[in-house]
């Protein structure tokens, strides 16, 4: 099993919902798989954060998948941290990367917002995963104005040769209007090759979203 990166066209999107769906993808197959969002912000009392999320999926609590970079304000995680006084080094990254590579795990791992937000000075998820070694989830809105932004996120990735694994329309809803409708067949004559899964919205917590998702995203874990 390749190790991943679970990327969005935008923040919102989902992201967390269709990584933790993965991990219990790959634990269901007798893997051993955790979960890694090396910066998270926009945190709060009040809900639950990703990360967390993670670690729950994973089934496994070690400090190696905790953030390296956690901050309340909800914004890019460069400019959050610049704000906050702090900052990621981008090495700590690949080095927390191949330290859980390194106890037998698939890691799936988790950015923050879409592909070229800063999570440093100088580094995104699309370095990440160039990195190390990753391959890419595009997680999407099922909806009018994802065709764009699809197709920039995964000509952003091919033109730097990273594989892209699959993308995931998210979210649908249960009475799809028409883009909802006709989006993955128009994705698939713009990106011809590549997987393109849609998964609807499901009911309850973050958590039961996952566990909801993992048959419809079977095809690309």
């Amino acid at each position: 099993m390749a190790d991943l990166l679970v990327t969005g066209t935008d923040t919102g999107v989902g992201k967390t919902v269709i990584a933790a769906a993965l991990i219990f993808n790959a634990r269901q197959q007798g893997a051993s798989a955790v979960g890694f969002k090396p910066a998270e912000t926009g945190l709060s009392d009040a809900g639950v954060a990703d990360s967390d999320i993670l670690a729950q999926a994973s089934g496994i609590e070690t400090p190696l998948a905790r953030p390296l970079l956690r901050l309340a304000e909800a914004l890019a995680p460069a400019v959050a941290a610049e704000r906050a006084g702090c900052s990621l080094d981008p090495g700590d990254i690949g080095r927390r990367i191949r330290g859980l590579r390194a106890g037998g795990r698939r890691v799936i791992v988790e950015g923050a917002g879409g592909l070229l937000v800063p999570l440093s000075w100088g580094c995104t998820a699309l370095d990440v995963a160039r990195e190390n070694g990753l391959q890419v989830v595009i997680v999407a809105r099922a909806g009018l104005g994802t065709l764009n932004h699809v197709a920039l996120t995964h000509e952003a990735l091919v033109a730097r040769d990273i594989p892209v694994r699959g993308i995931v329309l998210n979210m649908r809803d249960a009475t799809p209007d028409l883009a909802e409708r006709t989006n993955p067949a128009t994705l698939a004559r713009m990106i011809p090759g590549v997987p393109i899964l849609v998964n609807p919205r499901h009911d309850g917590d973050v958590l039961d979203q996952a566990r909801a998702s993992v048959s419809f995203i079977a095809g690309i874990a």
